[in-house]
């Protein structure tokens, strides 16, 4: 595998495919000032090297009924074998959504994607009977507040960041049918899978699948379309900061998202329900960067900031943003044209 270092055109184009990894090269390439041949062998070159893992596409499954929730497990006995075989039970799991090994108090983080507690709670008995002997200790959360942040460190202008909202309690409830359903299974994990393609896999026409994908936009099921970075890769830790919070006002924890929201490394802050009441995932340039972030937000929020903790990331096994979604059609990923 080669060695190689982003440079300016690289981030730009990494910039726009976290942006919205459906543009097609010819666009990107406008921006970028290149040509569409040349956007096409940096993307696939960045495909080759470890630093894409793949485009994947934000569904607001809240608004479909489903709840996320989370199961945090710290283990006692388990050598490096054991922690990998048990994330590798939660990866092949139907029903997750992230599985990741971190370091900290918390060995293995899995999200879970169901209906109701209860059906999480009968998985969760599954684990702890299966392996009983490894587990120490657990909490769960549900998410109530997540956002969807764009990389602001891939541009030299953090202003002006968008981000992606939603809420568990708040959202319009919609309802979808079997072919929206299919389309949704299809480009969770191939973002950039041009019509024809979603089309023949699903024995429609491309008007219709391009009629369909801009309902489900319109709609805000589906929120936005991403590319999935290897943080190693690019330089960047993949830090989890986990927070206890004090009884403050609404206006106080707006105050509180907006600020954490407008950190240019984090990616995914949270407000959660549960053992803790904030998450907040960044992609940091060094732990000394994270270490900092910390210290300011318990130094500018100090009645929000009442505990906390953090995880380093080590190894993503997992992240499918849908239930039962299909995992990327061809080890050579898609390219739009």
């Amino acid at each position: 595998m080669e060695d190689i270092k982003l440079d300016a055109k690289d981030m730009k184009i990494l910039a726009e495919l976290d942006k919205d990894a459906r543009q097609s090269n010819n666009k990107i390439g406008k921006k970028v000032g290149i040509s569409k041949e040349s956007v096409k062998y940096r993307i696939d070159r960045l495909i080759e090297n470890g630093m894409i893992l793949r485009f994947h596409t934000v569904v607001n499954y809240f608004k479909l009924g489903i709840i996320k929730f989370k199961l945090y497990i710290r283990l006692t006995n388990a050598n490096k074998e054991k922690v990998e075989e048990i994330a590798e039970y939660f990866s092949k799991h139907k029903k997750t959504e992230w599985v990741a090994i971190s370091t900290g108090r918390w060995d293995i983080i899995v999200g879970f994607l169901v209906h109701n507690v209860n059906e999480l709670d009968d998985e969760v008995q599954i684990v702890l009977n299966k392996f009983s002997k490894y587990i120490h200790e657990k909490a769960i959360t549900t998410t109530i507040h997540l956002i969807h942040q764009e990389r602001g460190f891939l541009k030299k202008d953090n202003k002006n960041v968008s981000r992606i909202i939603y809420h568990t309690t708040k959202d319009k409830q919609e309802k979808i049918d079997e072919v929206d359903e299919d389309i949704i299974k299809v480009i969770t994990n191939n973002a950039r899978m041009p019509l024809t393609e979603i089309a023949e896999k699903l024995n429609k026409t491309p008007r219709i699948v391009q009629y369909r994908l801009k309902e489900l936009e319109k709609k805000k099921i589906i929120l936005a379309y991403k590319v999935h970075l290897n943080p190693k890769a690019i330089g960047r830790l993949f830090c989890k900061a986990i927070i206890y919070s004090a009884s403050v006002t609404e206006e106080r924890t707006n105050d509180f998202m907006d600020y954490i929201s407008s950190i240019p490394g984090a990616v995914w802050p949270q407000r959660l329900m549960g053992n803790w009441d904030f998450e907040i995932d960044f992609e940091s340039e060094s732990y000394d960067a994270f270490q900092d972030i910390i210290l300011d937000l318990k130094e500018k929020f100090p009645d929000i900031v009442k505990d906390h903790e953090f995880c380093i990331i080590s190894k993503e096994y997992k992240l499918d943003l849908y239930p039962n979604c299909y995992p990327q059609f061809s080890d050579k990923i898609k390219e739009k044209q």
